[in-house]
């Protein structure tokens, strides 16, 4: 079975098209089968750039497991932050770039797994995470999250209440002193953690 957590994705490539809106400014984006969230900007990363978006601006920012760029682009664009983006699906990668070029942003876009490719310190790493890849995977972003910040940096990640929010929110306990519930919409949590 094909995820878009793989990094060779096998399933047909099928782009296409897909716009959204944040605050007044339209995004063109390209989305294809194998990567995460193929019919469009999901409600989950939408809910997590609206909460971010007012404490970005100049920050140093990570996009970590980017998909096809949603977040990192409209952080770029918006917040004037200076973005990384990884992934480890080459598929999502290539979207990415395009993306970016698409909506005249530039960013630093790596391919790799976690943080495997990323250097240095970030003022906000932020992700959907990807929860169908099981909580090894994602649990692992959680303690690795802690080393990438900055002293003031905050760790931000959207879940569903029912895709595990609560044990999540106790799993980043472990390695940060200060874990909160930024915003809450239609059973999906945006939480920040920082050290």
């Amino acid at each position: 079975m094909n995820h878009y957590f793989d990094a060779s994705p096998t399933a047909t490539s099928q782009p296409k098209s897909v716009q959204f809106k944040i605050k007044d400014v339209s995004f063109d984006m390209e989305t294809d089968s194998g990567v995460f969230s193929k019919s469009g900007l999901d409600f989950g990363t939408r809910l997590l750039i609206e909460t971010v978006l007012p404490i970005a601006t100049g920050k140093r920012i990570l996009d970590l497991g980017c998909g096809n760029g949603p977040i990192g682009i409209v952080m770029t664009k918006l917040a004037k932050a200076e973005v990384w983006m990884t992934d480890v699906n080459e598929r999502a990668v290539s979207l990415t770039r395009k993306n970016c070029s698409t909506n005249r942003v530039k960013a630093r876009i790596v391919h790799g797994d976690g943080f495997s490719k990323v250097k240095g310190l970030f003022d906000l790493i932020l992700t959907n995470p990807p929860i169908r890849a099981g909580k090894k995977v994602y649990y692992a972003w959680f303690e690795q999250s802690s080393t990438f910040l900055t002293p003031e940096g905050s760790f931000i990640f959207v879940v569903q209440k029912k895709q595990g929010a609560p044990s999540a929110m106790a799993e980043c306990q472990k390695y940060f002193s200060e874990v909160s519930v930024l915003a809450r919409k239609s059973g999906y949590f945006v939480i920040s953690c920082r050290k």
